[in-house]
C-alpha cells in the first residue's frame, strides 16, 4: 500500500493508544518497533505480523481485539531474522534495516526467555557487529538515523546479556561498551542506562563492587524520571554492597528498590523494565543473604523467588531453582534439596544457560564436603548433567 488506507485494525490501534495516553514513541518502545512503523500501522500503510499484533494487544490491554482485527503478515523465522542482511550491504541503512533490527531483538528475547542463551549469543553478537560495521561505513537515511542507532544499541544490549548468561564475560563487556557508544550517537539515554545496568551487574559477578557502585551512582545522580530505572540501579547497588560484606546496608538499598519498583510500567518507565517483579527481587535478596551468612534467610528468599516467578519464563524457572538448591545444601536440608534436584532434571534440559549447571556443580562440591547423602549427590550430578549440553 502506498497511500493512507484506514482499516478496522488501524482505527482501533490509534483510538486505544490515544485512550491510554501514550505517544507513538512510547508505544513503539513497548513493542520493540520504530515510531515510523507504528505510524504506518495507524495509517493502514503496513500490516502487522501476528507477533506484533499480540504485543500491541498486551501493551494496550485490548484483550485480543487487535489480534482479531489484524490483517497479519507472515512472521519471519527467528534464525532468518537474526542473520539476514540487506541485499545492498554498501547502501545506507533504511526503514527495512530498522525493522530487521527490531525483528532480531524480538526473536532473541523470545528464544532466551523460553530456552536460555545457549547457542544464541554468537549469532546475536555477529548480528550486532555486522550491522555496526555497516552503519559506521555507510551511515543511515537521515529520517531514520536516530531510530536505527537506538535499535542497534538494543541489539547490542541483548547480545551482551546472552554472552553474560553463557559465561562469555569479556565478549559481554566488549559488546555492552560498544553498544553504549551507539546509544550515545542516537541520543538514547534510556538504552544507555540499560547498558550501564548490565555493566554494573557484570561488575558484581566479577568481584568488582566499587565499579558497580560507581556505574549505578552515575545513573542515579542523573535523576531519571523513571522510578523503575532508579529501582533497577538500587538492586545493583544492593548486590555490590552485599559483595563488600555490608549486608545491612545492602538490605536497606534493596528495600528502597522495592518501593521504586512497586506497580507496573508507567508512562515514564522504559518498556525494558517490565521484567523487574517480585520474583526477581526475591532472588537478589537470596544472594545478598547468602553472601552475608544468613543461610536460613537465603532459603526463604529463594523459595519466594520460585513461588512468585510468572509462567512462561523457562530459563528462570531452572535458574531460580538452581539457587534454591544451592541454598538448601548450605543449611543441610537434604530431603528438600533432593526434591529440587529432581525438578531441575525435568526443567534444565529445555533451557540453555551456562549459569544453571555451574551453580549446581558448585553446590554439589559443597554437599560432598559437608557429608551429604550419596543419593543427593547423585541427584545433583544428574541435574547438572541434564542442564549442561556439553556433558
Amino acid at each position: 500500500m502506498t497511500s493512507d488506507q484506514e482499516t478496522p485494525f488501524s482505527r482501533k490501534l490509534r483510538r486505544l493508544r490515544n485512550e491510554r495516553g501514550l505517544s507513538v514513541r512510547q508505544l513503539a518502545d513497548f513493542v520493540h518497533h520504530g515510531k515510523t512503523y507504528i505510524n504506518e500501522l495507524e495509517r493502514g500503510l503496513k500490516r502487522p505480523t501476528e507477533a506484533t499484533a499480540r504485543r500491541l494487544d498486551e501493551a494496550l490491554g485490548a484483550e485480543g481485539e487487535l489480534l482479531r482485527l489484524a490483517p497479519c503478515e507472515r512472521a519471519t523465522a527467528p534464525d532468518a531474522a537474526i542473520l539476514r542482511q540487506s541485499a545492498e550491504p554498501d547502501a545506507p541503512m533504511d526503514e527495512d534495516d530498522l525493522e530487521r533490527l527490531h525483528d532480531t531483538v524480538r526473536h532473541l528475547v523470545a528464544l532466551d526467555t523460553l530456552h536460555g542463551s545457549e547457542g544464541l549469543y554468537a549469532s546475536a553478537a555477529r548480528a550486532f557487529r555486522t550491522s555496526q560495521r555497516r552503519l559506521a561505513q555507510s551511515g543511515a537515511e537521515p529520517d531514520v538515523r536516530a531510530d536505527i542507532h537506538s535499535a542497534l544499541a538494543e541489539v547490542g544490549e541483548v547480545a551482551a546479556w546472552l554472552a553474560y548468561d553463557s559465561d562469555k564475560h569479556q565478549l559481554s563487556r566488549d559488546v555492552a561498551t560498544e553498544a553504549i557508544l551507539v546509544a550515545d550517537l542516537a541520543g538514547d539515554t534510556s538504552m544507555r542506562r540499560f547498558l550501564m545496568s548490565h555493566l554494573a551487574m557484570q561488575s558484581v559477578f566479577l568481584g568488582r563492587p566499587a565499579e558497580a557502585l560507581d556505574l549505578t551512582g552515575r545513573v542515579i545522580s542523573e535523576e531519571p524520571r523513571s522510578k523503575r530505572v532508579i529501582g533497577m540501579m538500587r538492586v545493583r547497588r544492593a548486590r555490590a554492597l552485599g559483595g563488600r560484606g555490608q549486608m545491612s546496608e545492602a538490605l536497606r538499598e534493596l528495600a528502597l528498590a522495592r518501593e521504586e519498583l512497586a506497580g507496573g510500567v508507567g508512562p515514564d518507565d522504559p518498556a525494558w523494565t517490565w521484567w523487574w517483579h517480585a520474583a526477581e527481587l526475591a532472588v537478589h535478596e537470596g544472594r545478598i543473604r547468602s553472601a552475608g551468612g544468613d543461610l536460613r534467610g537465603a532459603v526463604a528468599s529463594s523459595e519466594q523467588s520460585v513461588m512468585f516467578l510468572p509462567a512462561g519464563q523457562g530459563r528462570d524457572h531452572a535458574l531460580f531453582r538452581a539457587w534454591l538448591l544451592s541454598d538448601l545444601v548450605d543449611v543441610k536440608a537434604w530431603q528438600d534439596a533432593d526434591q529440587v534436584a529432581w525438578q531441575l532434571m525435568e526443567r534444565a534440559p529445555i533451557v540453555g544457560s551456562a549459569r544453571v549447571p555451574r551453580i549446581i556443580r558448585l553446590a554439589e562440591r559443597r554437599a560432598i564436603r559437608t557429608g551429604a547423602p550419596t543419593w543427593l549427590v547423585d541427584a545433583m550430578r544428574e541435574a547438572a548433567d541434564a542442564a549442561d549440553p556439553a556433558a
